[in-house]
């Protein structure tokens, strides 16, 4: 060969043999490459290789295989738009390259997408062959495009597979091999594969087969030099006590040095490769370097390398003779399968590799029952076997604490602390030997370097490949000082510059920082009884090693250590750490952290069955107490209606301290049975909880921070924390639906004065506690509607009609104010919940009909006018019983009917009958003698009255006046007197009438007197006129008898004061004026 295909333009290589062979063999295909060239630009597909079913491979007769097969567009020019089929049929057919006779669902087509040139295409026919569509036999499958292109031989091919069952198939899947190993050792392997329809019992084999890659067989070192100075010594080939063997000869001359090579004992048909590596002044010249591969045809091959263009110095070439796959062994076992599995793992013969290098390493199942040797390999994969070690120190710094460098003087040195576990070092195995390393650690002054006394000190580890060791150590002196730290690698290390790190560090007395790390804040709780740890925390550069003591309250000691368990009694407590360590004098005083805890006292408790289970906290004795539960009072709280819920029930319950009056709780948590507080309508999911702060005025405030209720529907239970206080009182709420409660058959009725009453029949629950009762409301404009939307929108409608609310056993309402005259009026009568608020989907109107809007409700208030017909009073005596009889009788008018609906215009009337002695205008303040007299009109009434003793009763000589008064349907009566309605009677002694047999015989005065003036009295006597007259004048003179005197009396005070004025005025003496008035008033 000759030439330098691994090498730059400035290398030139000679190798005579090698080129004649390449020469010759090249020459042999060029005329068809030529023809192949031409024809690319033509269409030409080719049908690479099938994918599936593999050539001659065996499958289950159930299993479902793929079709796929690789494509490819041989053409220079993007091709697309190919039509590929495939055909399965039964038997041999492969001599065809056809199918005589196609396979259920065959033959399948697909169009291949457009390929560039010289791309590959897996394409996949859907479908597949299905499970159960072919027998247990022998297949053919022919791959092939639908028309022929240039190359008609590479647009089809024909192969077999086989169905059968069962299939005893191991099929490789994975192993257990490592990356890097060593030499010498024995490793374990292992391989998984599948296994399918074997018997239980079948033997298989399992082996691998392990090769060197590029395994070195010869080397030879040579070193020239390139211009001035001494000329190298001959170093001698080196020794070769194994075949092939590899000797070399440089010659330089200038700038260019030849390599001669000869290659003997080489194994005809063998490959082998020849690798050469250059280095100026110990500097590798990669340019200069290369392989070459080959396969030996004799015994001895013969190279020649020239490198030309070399700079003065030093020049070694390195040659070696390689085999690129070197057969080392093959190891197998025997193994067992246990019938079918889908991945198992079989042992495999462990391994050892004879020495250094890169290995390939290829697992294999081998089984007399298995037809398909295709899936039993593994592909082979490579590993590098490396005895390398390589022991890196990696850092020197603070065990504990960050590092903090600071200068002292004109250096820099990192602050260290004092005592124990003060130092820490890193190294790690960068090589690929596991290594049992010992570190050591040297410590010297930082003024002389003089060692110090107790070191060095050593820490051995055994550290894994790539591993990290940690070896810490004690500091027990203060200053500068100088610090080298070295690790021991070994025969194989690679590195040993790394082994060693040197830092100047300084060590301080420094205070201890101590404090409580566990418990880690102030506040932390505790159960009676609990153990409680405690755990001393330290600054990170604290001075080691230190004494720990803790006390309760800065007085009782506790425990001591760094780490202590106690146990302390219920209350808040102050537990203080108190530090010393080895740089404290007897006088200073102790460090001292502080913690504050809380020691808590937690029971358990329940109140079935509303409370199922419960627990409360704080740090005093305490009882529980259920207080009790209560319907909520009917007054409206917002804060629930604010949000869109309803109070459901309440629920108040107590903690009460068993010793004094004051109680401190951190929590209370009760976990209860909801159904027992809400009605089952209410979903238990939509309720919460919240404060009550007054309940009779209904006023709520929410759950605070840290507090919670949760309320679950699927086992009815709810949970409620409550935070800080003993006495709790709650409100839970909810979305509850109203209260089914409906007015029926609301109607209004008619009174007297226009007054309405409003009457209705409840149908519901009246008697649920969620029920409030009702509301009514009145608008006189235009009648109210029914139903509404919303509750805005009956809101917006009623809002100013409200009049009164009635209780939820009320069935009737009378309206204080009536209505006047042509005033009407609509009402709605709207249910209401147990806090006042209304439900406008629960109610009814006045006037409702099923079309139009309701009617108005009109009041009555004027009273009938009518006057009766032919009103008598007829006084007659039973002369048996001796009793006076007063009758009377009326004929009843005919009222007004306009529309002649049979109805008076008024409405029907009735009449009362009053009896009176005096007739007055009205008999407002009379009571009648008979009431509800009614009758068609121009029929006739009577009413007979017997003579009676008695206050009420009818007495002779005395007159009656029968008096007939209108009402109306309603009751309205105006109470007056009308002429037509009256019948007087002057009740007649009758008896001497019906018994005239009985009346004495008259007696006739005498009236011949002497005297004129008393024949004329006695004449005149009997006539009532002059009785009337005579009775009147001696009323006259019984008067005057009385009131003169009294006149005078009255009047005497007056004549003094005119006889004054007179006797002043006039000059009259008194006397005289007196005998004046006294005649005057004689």
């Amino acid at each position: 060969m000759s030439g330098t295909s691994a090498a730059p333009m400035s290398l030139r290589t000679r190798m005579v043999p090698l080129v004649l062979l390449l020469f010759i063999t090249s020459t042999i295909p060029l005329s068809p490459a030529v023809d192949a060239t031409s024809s690319r630009n033509l269409q030409d597909f080719q049908i690479v290789a099938p994918v599936e079913p593999f050539i001659n491979g065996s499958y289950d007769l159930w299993e479902t295989q793929s079709l796929i097969v690789d494509v490819r567009n041989n053409a220079s020019t993007p091709i697309g738009g190919r039509q590929l089929q495939v055909s399965v049929c039964a038997g041999d057919h492969t001599a065809g390259n056809a199918c005589p006779s196609q396979a259920s669902g065959f033959p399948k087509t697909l169009f291949l997408p457009t390929l560039q040139p010289d791309e590959i295409y897996t394409a996949e026919f859907s479908g597949g062959i299905y499970t159960g569509n072919l027998q247990n036999q022998t297949y053919t499958v022919v791959y092939e495009f639908s028309s022929a292109d240039i190359r008609p031989e590479n647009d089809r091919i024909a192969y077999l597979f086989h169905r059968v069952t069962p299939l005893k198939d191991i099929v490789y899947l994975s192993n257990n091999a490592d990356t890097t190993y060593n030499s010498g050792t024995e490793y374990a392997l292992s391989a998984t594969a599948s296994t399918g329809q074997f018997t239980p019992g079948d033997q298989a084999e399992l082996g691998w087969t392990l090769s060197q890659i590029d395994a070195p067989v010869g080397e030879q070192n040579d070193c020239v030099r390139i211009g001035s100075g001494e000329q190298l010594p001959d170093t001698g080939a080196s020794p070769d006590d194994a075949p092939p063997y590899i000797s070399t000869e440089v010659i330089s001359s200038n700038d260019w040095i030849n390599l001669s090579v000869n290659a003997t004992g080489l194994q005809i048909g063998e490959t082998y490769a020849i690798v050469w590596e250059a280095r100026h002044n110990n500097v590798i010249n990669s340019s200069n370097s290369g392989s070459l591969e080959w396969m030996a045809s004799s015994s001895e091959e013969n190279f020649s390398l020239e490198f030309e263009g070399l700079d003065d110095g030093v020049h070694c070439i390195t040659t070696k003779i390689i085999i690129p796959i070197l057969f080392i062994e093959d190891q197998s076992n025997a193994i067992q399968i246990n019938g079918y599995s889908t991945s198992t793992a079989f042992d495999a013969a462990p391994i050892t590799f004879p020495n250094t290098g890169r290995f390939s390493i290829e697992f294999w199942f081998n089984s007399p029952h298995d037809p398909n040797a295709w899936n039993d390999r593994s592909a082979p994969f490579e590993v590098i076997v490396s005895d390398d070690v390589d022991i890196t120190i990696l850092s020197v710094l603070p065990a504990r604490g960050d590092e903090t460098v600071v200068q002292i003087g004109f250096e820099n040195y990192a602050l260290y602390p004092y005592g124990d576990d003060s130092l820490e070092v890193k190294f790690r195995n960068d090589g690929d030997m596991v290594w049992n390393s010992t570190l050591s650690l040297e410590i010297l002054d930082s003024l002389d370097s003089s060692g110090i006394q107790g070191y060095p000190v050593t820490c051995t580890r055994m550290l894994m490949p790539q591993a990290v060791g940690t070896c810490v150590f004690n500091l027990p002196i203060i200053g500068q000082y100088i610090v080298n730290a070295s690790a021991t690698g070994g025969p194989t290390e690679v590195d040993p510059e790394n082994n060693y790190l040197e830092t100047q560090i300084s060590v301080n007395q420094t205070v201890s920082g101590a404090y409580v790390a566990v418990p880690a804040i102030d506040g932390m709780l505790f159960e009676t009884g609990e153990a409680i740890q405690l755990v001393a925390g330290l600054a990170p550069n604290a001075p080691l090693p230190a004494n720990y003591t803790w006390k309760i309250d800065y007085t009782e000691v506790i425990a001591q250590g760094r780490v202590a368990n106690v146990t302390l009694p219920m209350g808040n407590h102050i537990v203080t750490l108190h530090v010393r360590h080895g740089l404290m004098d007897e006088s200073d005083f102790d460090e001292v952290g502080i913690r504050h805890i809380r020691v808590l006292n937690r029971i358990n408790f329940d109140a079935l069955p509303i409370i199922t289970e419960g627990e409360a906290v704080s740090v005093e004795e305490m009882e529980f107490e259920l207080l009790g539960t209560a319907f909520p009072p009917t007054v409206v709280h917002a804060a629930a209606s604010n949000i869109g819920k309803t109070p459901l029930r309440s629920l108040d319950y107590r903690l009460v301290p068993t010793d004094g009056d004051v109680l401190n709780v951190d929590y209370i948590d009760i976990w209860g049975n909801i159904s027992q507080l809400i009605p089952s309508s209410v979903d238990p999911s939509s309720v919460q909880a919240m404060h009550i702060i007054d309940g009779p005025a209904g006023i709520l405030t929410p759950l605070i921070e840290g507090e919670s209720f949760e309320s679950y529907s699927t086992n009815n239970s709810f949970h409620l924390r409550t935070l800080s206080g003993a006495n709790i009182s709650m409100m839970l709420i909810g979305d509850m639906a109203p209260v089914n409660v409906t007015p029926m058959n609301f109607r209004t009725q008619q009174l007297e004065g226009g007054q309405i009453e409003l009457m209705w029949e409840s149908e519901g629950p009246i008697n649920d506690p969620y029920f409030g009762g009702w509301k009514v409301y009145k608008r006189s404009e235009f009648p109210f509607r029914w139903p509404y939307d919303s509750e805005s929108d009956f809101e917006n409608t009623v809002s100013q009609n409200w009049v009164t609310d009635l209780p939820g056993g009320a069935t009737s309402w009378l309206d204080p104010n009536p209505l006047p005259n042509g005033i009407c009026a609509s009402y709605i009568l709207a249910a209401v919940d147990h806090q006042g608020e209304v439900d406008y989907t629960h109610g009814n109107v006045t006037g409702w009909q099923e079309l139009g809007n309701p009617d108005l409700q009109c009041g009555d208030s004027i009273a009938p006018g009518a006057e009766m017909l032919d009103v008598r009073a007829v006084l007659t005596y039973n002369s048996t019983s001796d009793v006076h009889t007063v009758t009377v009788t009326w004929t009843y008018p005919e009222l007004p009917d306009q529309d002649e609906d049979g109805v008076p215009d008024g409405g029907n009337i009735t009449w009362s009958l009053y009896r009176t002695q005096n007739i007055p205008q009205a008999v407002t303040h009379l009571n009648p003698i008979m009431t509800g007299m009614s009758g068609e009109a121009y029929s006739t009434g009577t009413f007979v009255e017997e003579q009676a003793t008695g206050v009420d009763g009818l007495s002779i000589g005395q007159n009656y006046h029968y008096i007939l008064v209108p009402s109306d349907s309603v009751g309205n009566t105006d109470g007056l007197v009308r002429d037509d309605n009256i019948a007087s009677i002057h009740i007649t002694d009758m008896f001497w009438d019906a018994n005239p047999h009985l009346i004495p015989e008259e007696l006739v005065p005498d009236k011949d007197h002497e005297n004129d003036w008393v024949n004329s009295l006695l004449s005149e006597i009997n006539d009532p006129n002059f009785q009337t007259a005579a009775i009147v004048a001696i009323a006259v003179i019984a008067i005057n008898m009385v009131a003169v005197p009294v006149v005078i009396n009255r009047n005497r005070k007056i004549r003094r004061r005119l006889k004054f004025l007179l006797e002043k005025g006039r000059g009259v003496s008194a006397n005289d004026e007196e005998d004046e008035l006294s005649e005057f008033f004689g």
